[in-house]
């Protein structure tokens, strides 16, 4: 692949100059998408498109028509990548890009920069892209599965959920497609069944696994042994043992953080006799309570909010651990979902072809991780501002955050 001119020596940040080879490697990699637009017909090529869509997005942009722009006002800043040689693309030329490219190619790209998932968390949850309505049934035509990894705040996997479908059908499709020897697989509602454990398993990873109704015996077996227990017990035994459950082990932690006050108890039940049962979730090695209660400073007088969750874990970790992961899955939800949704306005976005809809949900993330890596504080919504109204900050932050990609 020829290498563009790129005018490294004009550029006056010598940290920037060590770091701009990585830029060219992110379009190496993007230069390895299939492109299905007709040869002969192409103005600009797939990775000078893509590369653009990755700093427009980066840049406050959210939608085709944003790109255009801003590929057109930032054409000079643009040709310190790329040569552009017919000028800035059009949102026309964006749209087509996104309609043709196969998204689990763009994935293949967040998989490389997020490398082996040995001794990793992979959270698996589902998110459905309101924006993306079909026009006759009025219903979203993009429901994605995704398998979020927080350490990298990127996904390494993603599955779209048939029309009329719930996640439990595209659970199996997306945990073959991972390697996840070594990981730790951690799912909400759908994920207590039987056969997702066996297939956690047979990948080689461990796995927490929330348990609810939809596994109606299993659950009520859990909960009547749990409240057996806790009624039984009497107060010296639960101060002086540090648990109310036979061969348990027990954590407790407290949070104060903006007038909200919880209290967290993490019971972890490794002697499982008395669950008959217990042998259909392959390498069962732990039924686990936590037991949250919540009061509002605000509100003192009222009685505080308690809830209680259940999950089936094969670690063989301690309580404290076991309630940092669970409670670490729902990064998916803060780091991800509520950032897809309030800074980027995925379910506000009105692209309607699925695959056009999906390419874009991988650029915000991209692009989500591009901002986390800054090391100037502020939001995520703040920095996209400010790369929009600073190219200055905007170069630094670009060249700093490609560093090491693909490593």
């Amino acid at each position: 692949m020829e290498t563009d001119p790129i005018a490294i020596s004009t550029h006056p940040v010598a940290e920037e100059q060590a770091a701009l080879p990585n830029i060219l490697r992110l379009k190496e990699l993007f230069a390895t998408l299939p492109d299905a637009r007709v040869r002969g017909r192409v103005l600009h090529s797939l990775p000078e498109v893509l590369l653009i869509a990755l700093c427009a997005m980066v840049s406050d942009c959210e939608d085709f028509t944003d790109m255009g722009h801003f590929a057109q006002s930032q054409l000079a800043w643009l040709r310190q990548f790329m040569p552009l040689r017919n000028g800035a693309p059009s949102h026309d030329v964006f749209r087509n890009v996104f309609l043709a490219l196969q998204p689990d190619a763009l994935l293949e790209i967040m998989e490389l920069w997020v490398g082996e998932l040995d001794g990793k968390q992979v959270t698996i949850d589902g998110k459905v892209s309101r924006g993306a309505k079909d026009g006759v049934t009025g219903k979203s035509s993009l429901h994605i599965l995704r398998a979020w990894v927080s350490e990298a705040g990127l996904s390494v996997g993603h599955e779209v959920c048939a029309e009329k479908s719930n996640e439990l059908e595209a659970l199996p499709c997306l945990l073959a497609k991972l390697q996840l020897h070594g990981a730790v697989v951690t799912i909400d509602a759908m994920g207590g069944h039987p056969d997702t454990a066996r297939q956690i398993q047979d990948k080689g990873a461990d796995y927490i696994l929330a348990l609810k109704a939809n596994e109606k015996e299993a659950h009520q077996d859990v909960i009547a042994h749990y409240e057996t227990q806790r009624t039984t017990a009497t107060t010296e035994e639960v101060h002086d043992k540090g648990a109310w459950v036979q061969g348990s082990e027990v954590s407790t932690s407290c949070e104060q953080n903006r007038g909200r006050h919880e209290q967290r108890e993490v019971v972890v039940s490794r002697e499982l006799d008395w669950w008959p049962k217990s042998w259909k979730w392959a390498g069962l090695q732990s039924v686990i309570c936590v037991r949250r209660e919540t009061m509002r400073q605000r509100h003192a007088a009222e009685e505080p909010t308690v809830e209680t969750h259940y999950y089936l874990s094969s670690l063989k970790v301690s309580a404290a651990e076991l309630g940092r992961l669970i409670r670490n899955h729902w990064s998916v939800e803060n780091q991800c979902h509520h950032l897809l949704d309030v800074t980027y306005h995925e379910d506000h976005c009105q692209v309607r072809d699925k695959a056009a809809a999906h390419n874009l949900t991988l650029m915000r993330e991209l692009s989500a991780k591009v901002l986390r890596c800054s090391k100037v504080k502020g939001s995520i919504r703040s920095q996209r501002k400010r790369c929009a109204l600073d190219p200055a900050f905007r170069t630094s932050l670009t060249f700093r955050i490609f560093h090491g990609f693909g490593a």
